[in-house]
């Protein structure tokens, strides 16, 4: 069985930058997000595209919104 982390080790990790990507216009993590897109085939039927983007506060409204 792993041993558990202590609450104060957890929040250690949660602050610091290491191993994270900061977006230098404002200033926060840059995550990666999945989307799920829709494309038509060449039969007219309707598939999914899976595609994978970087969000931070920049660009989050525009994502979510679908305004890729």
């Amino acid at each position: 069985m792993a041993k558990g982390k202590s609450f104060a080790a957890k929040v250690a990790h949660d602050i610091s930058n290491e191993g994270k990507q900061i977006c230098p216009v404002c200033d926060t993590e840059i995550r990666r997000a999945k989307l799920i897109l829709t494309r038509e085939s060449k039969a007219g039927t309707w598939q999914p595209k899976y595609e994978f983007r970087n969000v931070c506060k920049c660009n989050e409204q525009d994502i979510m919104a679908g305004k890729i």
